[in-house]
């Protein structure tokens, strides 16, 4: 009876360690939450603009997260809680994803919803992560390697093969002048952003983003609550369907 009283004990006691220790899921204060400072003020710009207007142009919802530590919890399910409590996506749509980037653990994560499970699918995802993700975060391009994957995750869940990266469609034949082109197009967007167009309004990165993104549009438009506006002082989706689609990887 005393031991089975211990062993009963020790369980709880487990348990409750666990759930206290858990990794608290920060705020989601925008599309892209730089919890873990490694992005410049330059990336980070350009990155929000791109997926606001991302975001207007198409419904698709994509936001960026990193951290200094999981402290002790699970890549996975810390990604998958974190994706339920920010409900990227469109209602009824469920097309969110999130890329989530832990530093000091040396792991990514792309989490998909599941409207987006038939186009950024789990072998696409894992390509993201080996071919685009790892090789710049190895060298200690973060900036490059996060800005980078957010334009093949919008290429492929918008069906834009203009915008991915020939390591992502061809993985067999890589080019190295792939590398170039992702980066002249995130040079190009973030100077004409810089040249005073943003202060406009969105009219202009959204012609931009729609020219890029072949004209596709959602049929809604805005997703309610979602990163076109503020809510509560803060960002927030209207969608949530996740069941665990996405890739994991390190560098």
């Amino acid at each position: 009876m005393k031991n089975t009283l211990y062993r009963l004990t020790a369980v709880l006691f487990f348990f409750t360690a666990t759930i206290l220790s858990a990794r608290e899921v920060p705020p989601l204060s925008g599309p892209v939450n730089d919890y873990a400072a490694i992005l410049s003020v330059a990336e980070k710009d350009t990155l929000e603009s791109f997926l606001l207007a991302l975001d207007r142009q198409t419904g698709v919802q994509i936001a960026v997260l990193t951290i200094p530590s999981l402290e002790g919890e699970s890549l996975e399910s810390f990604s998958l809680k974190t994706v339920e409590q920010w409900k990227l996506g469109q209602q009824g749509e469920d097309n969110g994803a999130l890329l989530l980037v832990s530093l000091g653990d040396r792991a990514v994560r792309i989490e998909t919803g599941y409207g987006l499970e038939g186009t950024l699918t789990d072998a696409k995802s894992g390509l993201i992560i080996r071919n685009v993700i790892a090789p710049r975060f190895r060298e200690g391009k973060y900036g490059a390697g996060i800005l980078e994957a957010v334009r093949n995750m919008a290429g492929i869940a918008t069906d834009n093969r203009e915008i991915i990266s020939e390591s992502v469609k061809n993985p067999q034949k890589e080019k190295s002048g792939g590398n170039l082109a992702g980066l002249l197009f995130f040079i190009v967007f973030y100077l004409i952003m810089r040249a005073g167009f943003h202060r406009r309004g969105g009219l202009f990165t959204g012609l931009l983003l729609g020219s890029m993104l072949g004209g596709r549009r959602s049929g809604s438009g805005f997703s309610s609550g979602g990163f076109g506006g503020f809510s509560g002082g803060g960002f927030s989706g209207g969608g949530g369907g996740f069941g665990g689609g996405g890739a994991s990887g390190g560098w």
